[in-house]
């Protein structure tokens, strides 16, 4: 019998912070990789109808994510993630933001400081997510474009994906 996932999706407004804890029934190797490794984050990051395009993953402190979220009519969302602080398998952090597909910050959209948990029990994996937004403005605007629903269509794709991996 399969043990119901975790999954809280935590608004704190005067903190300016979302706590997000989801849990997946695989061990932490796997989970640590989907986060961490292009061909794999490539698979589940954008919510679907949408694709995830990586153009290039530097994943260690000081490095860089840049991709864009590619939609079926070719509208395109380009993101980074720059990487502060790496401890393989437990932790990273670093901020993410909206930028033009040269990688440059579009600062009329919210930036985010995001701090990722990862931990292992009895073959299941908890991953908890703390992201920071520096006003209330930004909280409410990345609220607003629908980032609760996005988020958990792609921890449900990267749910699939690890099921699929397993079996």
């Amino acid at each position: 019998m399969n043990k119901q996932a975790l999954f809280n999706f935590i608004v704190q407004k005067e903190a300016r912070s979302i706590t997000v804890e989801r849990s997946f029934s695989a061990p932490l190797d796997p989970v640590w990789a989907a986060w961490t490794e292009a061909d794999i984050l490539c698979h589940w990051w954008a919510p679907k109808p949408y694709a995830c395009v990586i153009k290039s993953l530097d994943f260690r402190e000081g490095g860089r994510w840049l991709y864009y979220m590619e939609g079926p009519t070719g509208d395109r969302h380009h993101c980074f993630f720059d990487y502060e602080t790496v401890r393989p398998k437990t932790f990273f952090s670093g901020n993410d933001g909206f930028c033009d597909d040269a990688g440059i910050f579009n600062k009329t959209m919210p930036r985010m400081k995001w701090e990722s948990h990862f931990s292992e029990e009895g073959g299941s994996t908890l991953v908890r997510i703390r992201i920071h937004f520096n006003t209330a403005d930004d909280l409410d605007k990345v609220i607003q474009m629908g980032f609760k629903e996005g988020f958990t269509m792609g921890l449900e794709q990267l749910d699939a994906l690890l099921k699929h991996q397993s079996s």
